[in-house]
């Protein structure tokens, strides 16, 4: 079982405080209490605060043959609603 971050932001009058850094560690806290085995989300790879703040907690970029069906649905539905879909890449952090 999985726990999908669906957005993480910060206001821009509070980036650079940890506010992003505390909203990640308490969903990771949120899903080891639960037992699960992974945290997903999807980002922007081409955004500094993005892909590569993930990857310094351990996130993994995803291969397309490593997305599972419920990922694919997510970025489908990104895609849908006007995100550009050449931009987005699924991450995920393995817990157990």
């Amino acid at each position: 079982m999985e726990l999908h971050i669906h957005e993480l932001s910060v206001s821009q009058q509070f980036q650079g405080q940890g506010a992003g850094r505390k909203l990640l560690l308490t969903a990771l806290e949120h899903a080891d209490k639960r037992e699960l085995h992974s945290l997903t989300l999807t980002t922007f790879r081409d955004l500094p605060w993005n892909e590569p703040f993930y990857r310094r907690f351990g996130f993994e970029t995803l291969s397309p043959a490593e997305i599972s069906p419920r990922l694919t649905t997510v970025l489908n539905n990104e895609i849908n609603h006007g995100l550009p879909g050449e931009r987005r890449c699924a991450m995920r952090l393995k817990l157990r």
